[in-house]
């Protein structure tokens, strides 16, 4: 049952406003690549400002920065609520049955790039700060949000933070990806690589006294098909399912008149919580190995990056707060997944804050023509964030 206290806070939540804010937010592109976050930034900054918080611009990269708002309580220990300004690209404009900036609200749910990931989960948080604001709560723990850069790519952002000592003070963290109003307690790792091939050009002509870096590449791509059948037989479990491996890009070659000399692939290994991470990158290199031997060729295997996997126990209270306030909220015991995708939550508890992921949004839509996101999930998302940060900051 919510307490006559905890439903005056709730009552400060203007459904319109948020709706009006996320809208804006999503008619703004912040594309990255190439790292446009600048302008969804100010207008965070603008509006926490708004509501009498004090903002600072922490820059991380020329003009890209992260906005980092700090509402103190009697003692330093703080709440962190985090999301990310960036977006991935539009991809196919035309895909789209609207713009990707037109924010068009169409049977209740909210058309654009970013929507569902994550600029709802980020309303969600600034409009539960306002909440708690509007209603006069006092604050005996404190509450920082964060609003960070470069997610998509390289978490350079949230690095940042944490480089810097910004998140010292936290002692529990809420990071709002898209999980359907899930609780998600556990996240899949992953390997990005790229591997070149090259060959000897020559006109199209006289192909035969050139050598195909596209055909020997061709040769890895199967291979590289073949790994991700045998993973998909190997272990399956639910929601998480399979661990992937995906061929993202491909480049190579200079035209149709000319044997191609070079290609390049971009790909990535998913690995599951139960995985060990060394030992899915040894299962990559020896896969490229094997098609060495076996085709008399050359590739060169570099590791672009790693992102660990990552799990909590449903009884630790960063997990059991938020549990409580969806359960009075919602009147039913939360559901637990497992998040599909890459998230700073890892890097956070890899610092030694225990975190979480919860937002509105399905990311099954992320990434894809026509994101949306429920406008009813971002309204809940708000009223489940503004009661657990309403319960932390008063000592709960």
């Amino acid at each position: 049952m919510l307490s006559s206290a905890e439903e005056h806070m709730l009552e400060q939540i203007n459904d319109q406003e948020i709706i009006d804010f996320l809208q804006t937010l999503v008619q703004t592109n912040s594309e990255n690549p190439p790292g446009n976050e600048a302008a969804v930034a100010q207008l965070i900054a603008d509006k926490l400002e708004s509501f009498g918080c004090t903002v600072e611009k922490h820059y991380v990269e020329g003009d890209r920065f992260n906005v980092i708002a700090v509402l103190e309580g009697a003692s330093p220990q703080k709440m962190l609520l985090n999301g990310h300004t960036d977006t991935v690209n539009f991809g196919d404009v035309t895909a789209w049955d609207y713009p990707p900036t037109s924010g068009q609200i169409h049977a209740g749910r909210l058309y654009g790039r970013g929507s569902t990931d994550m600029k709802a989960g980020l309303v969600a948080q600034i409009f539960a700060i306002k909440a708690l604001l509007d209603c006069g709560v006092p604050f005996e723990k404190g509450l920082m949000f964060t609003a960070v850069i470069d997610e998509e790519v390289f978490f350079k952002g949230t690095k940042a933070l944490l480089a810097d000592n910004k998140l010292q003070d936290c002692e529990i963290a809420y990071v709002s990806e898209p999980t359907s109003l899930q609780i998600a307690d556990c996240l899949k790792g992953g390997i990005e690589f790229k591997a070149r091939t090259y060959g000897k050009s020559a006109h199209a002509g006289v192909a035969f006294i050139g050598d195909s870096a596209i055909f020997k590449m061709n040769k890895v791509v199967t291979a590289l098909e073949a790994y991700n059948s045998e993973l998909k037989a190997r272990m399956n479990v639910p929601v998480l399912k399979y661990p992937t491996v995906n061929v993202g890009r491909i480049t190579g070659g200079n035209g149709v008149t000319l044997v191609p000399e070079f290609c390049e692939i971009e790909f990535d290994r998913q690995v599951l919580p139960s995985e060990d991470i060394a030992a899915a990158k040894q299962e990559v290199v020896d896969v490229i190995k094997r098609v060495e031997q076996e085709h008399h060729i050359q590739v060169e295997l570099e590791t672009v990056q790693s992102f660990q996997t990552w799990q909590v126990g449903r009884n630790e209270d960063v997990v059991t707060r938020l549990a409580t306030a969806s359960r009075k909220l919602f009147h039913k015991e939360p559901d637990y997944i497992g998040f599909n995708g890459y998230a700073e939550v890892e890097l956070l508890a890899a610092h030694g804050i225990p975190s979480v992921l919860f937002g509105p949004g399905d990311i099954a839509v992320a990434h894809a023509p026509n994101e949306y996101v429920p406008l009813k999930e971002v309204i809940d998302a708000t009223k489940v964030y503004a009661l657990l940060a309403y319960q932390y900051v008063r000592g709960e």
